[in-house]
């Protein structure tokens, strides 16, 4: 395949995967609004429907539905991911990109569909696995739209001939970050699920969100991914092909 043909294709490729995660996106979000209509009557989501009995929570058959829901659309995600790539990085970088636009999109359909979210610092649940996430909706947005521009980039050098070498420690540093990110996500967990704490039933409403936490971790990966992109990438001289 010459060079002509294979931008070509990579080029296409790309907007497939862009395709597919806009359209999954309405999907998700039609389910979301479905779900909120059973549970919510379209009243706010905070706090959540939690049913007790015996000072237990009890999940019901919907909710178990629901999270093996969650997990089987993180494996389309991934699916897509491995299909679309021509290499182990692009495999994970079209993973991410499906990933993040996914994500954008999912937020730009609910509007589309029911108004919401009203702002970007409107607060949403993110994920129920392991713990519920919350956050305000624009911090998934940040990190959705630094997954599509890290994984795009990576791509684009990948393609044209660049030496990238993810080494070990990178992994680290930025799972690291991510893992960071997750526990700002859950860090009100208790609170999210009305537990007890000291003979005090918790709200479920949440607290004010750790930023500190997620602001530095989110910087952080940020900052690094771009030193290490210009020492993969180099200048034009250091690259293989141009």
């Amino acid at each position: 395949m010459n060079d002509e043909k294979k931008t070509d294709y990579g080029v296409r490729q790309w907007g497939w995967v862009i395709i597919f995660g806009i359209a999954f996106a309405w999907v998700e979000s039609a389910v979301v609004v479905y779900l909120r209509q059973i549970y919510y009557d379209g009243a706010d989501l905070f706090p959540i429907v939690i049913v007790k009995e015996e000072g237990r929570i009890v999940f019901d058959y919907l909710m178990h539905i629901e999270l093996v829901r969650e997990a089987a659309t993180l494996i389309m995600l991934a699916a897509i991911g491995i299909v679309a790539g021509r290499n182990r990085l692009q495999k994970f970088c079209y993973f991410m990109i499906v990933f993040g636009i996914w994500d954008i999109f999912y937020y730009v359909w609910l509007w589309v569909m029911i108004a919401w979210p009203e702002s970007l610092m409107t607060w949403d649940i993110l994920f129920l696995l392991p713990l519920p996430w919350v956050g305000p909706v624009i911090t998934p947005v940040l990190i959705a739209l630094t997954m599509v521009t890290a994984g795009t980039l990576l791509i684009y050098f990948d393609e044209k001939g660049a030496d990238i070498r993810i080494r070990w420690f990178d992994w680290v540093i930025e799972f690291g970050c991510a893992l960071l990110l997750i526990v700002a996500f859950c860090w009100d967990w208790k609170n999210i699920m009305q537990l007890s704490e000291g003979g005090v039933t918790n709200t479920g409403i949440p607290n004010p969100f750790a930023w500190w936490l997620y602001l530095p971790a989110y910087f952080f990966s940020v900052i690094y991914f771009a030193l290490r992109l210009r020492s993969f990438i180099g200048f034009p001289e250091k690259m293989t092909k141009t």
